[in-house]
């Protein structure tokens, strides 16, 4: 197989970046590259984190492309070929969140169970978010920190805590404060971007992965906040 040049690399990863851009996010062919950067780092996470990259990248491509005969006049430096490689090749072919987090273990509570079940577990396991389950679907997930602040609300209602904790199960609780939980559903398909970018609202604390996307998918794994750094070192790798 005949190795490429640094510059015939350079323009295929160039190429296949502005095409995959350009289809996923429905631009015109007459928008500039520069603008097309611009434009996606408000809708790609991968985009905004290499946006100066790829702008400097943009103007690098002018400067070596004679612009009448569409030929290279010089080589890139490795170092910048691999970058746009690898940001080519992230955009091209995402990688999926669920690989990143298939060693996870995801505990789960069941409707009927008390809310001192909940406590005990999630002392236990350590986690601060648990996915409530009613049969085969999904109905919600406990969150440590909302329901530390639902605990503060029922003793300042004087309510009995003892009796809030025994006597109340997590069903109950969920519909008694159903904004305590801020999560939502995605399929096995999501990509690390996709889920960088779903969190980027603040009050999204988890992301549920089930086969189907819905809640009566196969559960395949939890993603939370506390996992963003480690989704990013795989952006970072690979």
């Amino acid at each position: 197989m005949t190795k490429l040049s640094l510059g015939a690399r350079f323009i295929n990863a160039y190429n296949l970046l502005d095409h995959r851009l350009r289809t996923q996010y429905n631009f015109k062919t007459s928008i500039a590259f520069t603008d097309l950067i611009r434009r996606c780092s408000s809708l790609n996470q991968v985009i905004r984190v290499y946006e100066s990259d790829l702008i400097d990248i943009a103007r690098l491509r002018n400067a070596i492309i004679h612009n009448s005969a569409n030929y290279l006049i010089a080589e890139p430096h490795e170092q910048i070929v691999d970058l746009i490689e690898k940001i080519a090749r992230i955009i091209a072919t995402p990688p999926l969140a669920i690989d990143a987090i298939k060693s996870h273990d995801v505990d789960i509570i069941y409707a009927d169970a008390m809310l001192n079940d909940f406590i005990l577990k999630s002392y236990r396991v350590g986690h601060s978010n648990i996915p409530v389950y009613k049969r085969n679907n999904l109905i919600g997930v406990l969150q440590r920190h909302s329901f530390v602040e639902a605990l503060g609300r029922v003793i300042e209602s004087g309510r009995s805590v003892e009796k809030f904790l025994q006597a109340t199960t997590i069903e109950d609780y969920l519909r008694e404060f159903p904004n305590n939980t801020h999560f939502t559903i995605a399929s096995a398909k999501i990509t690390i971007e996709e889920v960088l970018e779903m969190f980027n609202n603040r009050k999204l604390a988890s992301i549920i992965v089930t086969d189907t996307g819905n809640a009566g998918g196969k559960l395949l794994g939890i993603i939370t906040t506390a996992d963003i750094l480690d989704l990013m070192q795989v952006i970072e790798g690979y």
